[in-house]
């Protein structure tokens, strides 16, 4: 209690996380409604330019200070199954080198990676591929801030789901880091608990089934 639910990891196409047109409440509303009733201080997504802190400058190989672009996203998943109506918060972030796109802060292209849900990982893949991935999943006590932004409460587990985008060679070039509390999630890979491993199901499907977040 509460009841789990599953983040799919596959080897099939990766889906960019935390680009906006691939927020659930994006896809399933449009954008003028899913933003209309949006805090200023609680966006669904953020993205800017800035530089990376010693642990994003480990993860992607650069030195503490190196510009990185950071890209945010909140999921808030509600579900009658759990407890009290509560939802089910998964925080998304992705860090990748400025230098792989030097274009970010050109005003078209910067639309285009915010609307179009995969030009970002396209751009890094036409430019740096091909590309190999690597998943890395862990767990440990939330941190106080992660505890307030996940909803969770004192001395529970986040857990805690990395995939990087990296050269042939496994230098990176994108993290993404999902974030989830671990009593309300667990993981499932998903040529070993699907019946078909090759079907492709709508997000609907997907709910219907238990699974919030494929990766």
């Amino acid at each position: 209690m509460p009841e789990r639910r599953t983040i799919l990891i596959t080897d099939r196409d990766r889906p960019d996380l935390a680009a906006p047109g691939n927020h659930p409440d994006i896809q399933a509303f449009g954008w003028d409604l899913a933003l209309r009733d949006r805090e200023p201080e609680s966006p669904l997504f953020t993205g800017e330019k800035t530089t990376a802190d010693r642990d994003i400058a480990m993860m992607l190989g650069v030195r503490p200070g190196h510009p990185i672009i950071h890209r945010r996203s909140m999921w808030h998943r509600r579900h009658t199954a759990v407890i009290h109506g509560a939802s089910a918060r998964l925080e998304i972030n992705s860090y990748a080198n400025a230098d792989m796109l030097p274009d970010w802060d050109d005003p078209k292209r910067f639309h285009q990676y915010r609307k179009r849900p995969g030009f970002f990982y396209q751009s890094l893949i036409r430019e740096h591929g091909p590309v190999r991935w690597m998943t890395l999943t862990t767990a440990r006590i939330a941190y106080e801030d992660e505890r307030t932004v996940l909803g969770m409460d004192y001395a529970e587990a986040v857990l805690i789901i990395r995939r990087t985008m990296a050269h042939a060679n496994g230098h990176p070039i994108e993290v993404t880091e999902v974030k989830a509390p671990a009593n309300r999630y667990e993981v499932g890979y998903h040529r070993e608990i699907a019946e078909d491993p090759e079907a492709v199901f709508a997000a609907q499907e997907l709910s219907d089934n238990g699974i919030d977040l494929v990766i």
